[in-house]
């Protein structure tokens, strides 16, 4: 199973604990919202190739 997470800011401690969890015995991607450019192309070929998305806002 394929998890993607979105991240609208960088993640702090808690976030990656929490992401961490989630992604136990998963094959995770992470996708950062908070950099300048954002390729939203990439963005919906990941959604739509993974099977849950979690967005961390």
């Amino acid at each position: 199973m394929k998890i993607l997470h979105v991240f609208r800011h960088p993640p702090d401690g808690v976030t990656r604990q929490l992401v961490e969890i989630l992604s136990r015995e998963r094959e995770a991607t992470e996708f950062p919202l908070h950099i300048t450019t954002v390729d939203y192309d990439h963005l919906l070929h990941l959604i739509l190739t993974h099977d849950q998305v979690v967005s961390w806002w």
